[in-house]
């Protein structure tokens, strides 16, 4: 239940703020959305194949490279799939933001020894889950 709350809290919060005064600008929300959906998606896929032995000092060890892979992946999706006008540096900020936020949430699963597989897939699930809400909001 703890990594449940804390996979979505920090997502709803900053989501919530990102509309509170930004509401004109959706998208904004839903780039923030997708970049934590998806960072926290990879995050819970890479917990998933570590083996147990490996776990504790690998899935720490990888917070911070997998954020940059996924931002950089970030890059490379505004700068071809979502290409409608021109790279717009702002969605990319909101979506490293929410990568970086995923980032701390996905810490919390790493360290001492192996969660279980349900446990790393609510973070899957989540992940998945504001990827799609991101989606939504992004094209509204």
């Amino acid at each position: 239940m703890r990594q449940f709350i804390i996979a979505i809290v920090p997502a709803v919060i900053v989501g919530g703020l990102y509309e509170l005064f930004l509401g004109h600008r959706h998208d904004y929300a839903g780039h923030y959305l997708a970049g934590y959906g998806a960072t926290l998606a990879a995050a819970s896929l890479w917990f998933r194949i570590l083996p147990p032995q490996r776990y504790a000092k690998s899935s720490l060890n990888s917070i911070l490279p997998g954020c940059v892979i996924c931002i950089l992946l970030g890059v490379l999706t505004e700068a071809t799939i979502f290409r409608i006008a021109k790279f717009d540096e702002i969605d990319f900020c909101n979506q490293s933001l929410g990568a970086v936020f995923a980032s701390v949430a996905a810490s919390t699963l790493s360290g001492c020894g192996k969660p279980s597989e349900a446990e790393i897939d609510i973070g899957l699930i989540i992940g998945i889950a504001f990827v799609g809400v991101g989606g939504c909001f992004a094209f509204a």
